[in-house]
């Protein structure tokens, strides 16, 4: 294999931003995917950046989501959105959400 290439992108080593769990989604700048195992924060974590994946989302009123909608980080909360403003676009929803669902199902990718 030549000596420049790494891997195929599908999962990188990042250092964690905060204390991060297995699952959780993890956004180091314009790098965002699923850890693949907790790791303290600076400790390095791999995380997959492409995939489909449930991911929180606020429990309110205009929150429910169709198939296909765009959806964003909102770093502040944590969560998804479908609100672009100030948020990074991490993917699209796969299956219907409802107002009162605290997950998404999401196929997210690189940006």
């Amino acid at each position: 294999m030549a000596e420049t290439y790494f891997n195929d992108g599908m999962a990188v080593t990042v250092p964690a931003p905060a204390n991060v769990n297995s699952g959780q989604f993890v956004v180091v700048g314009n790098i965002r995917g699923i850890a693949q195992a907790s790791a303290a924060s600076a400790a390095s974590v791999a995380i997959v950046t492409r995939g489909e994946a449930l991911l929180p989302k606020p429990n309110a009123v205009s929150t429910s989501m169709a198939v296909g909608a765009n959806v964003h980080w909102d770093a502040t909360n944590s969560v998804i959105t479908a609100s672009a403003t100030s948020n990074a676009k991490v993917g699209v929803v796969t299956a219907a959400v409802t107002n009162t669902a605290v997950t998404a199902r999401v196929f997210f990718f690189p940006q």
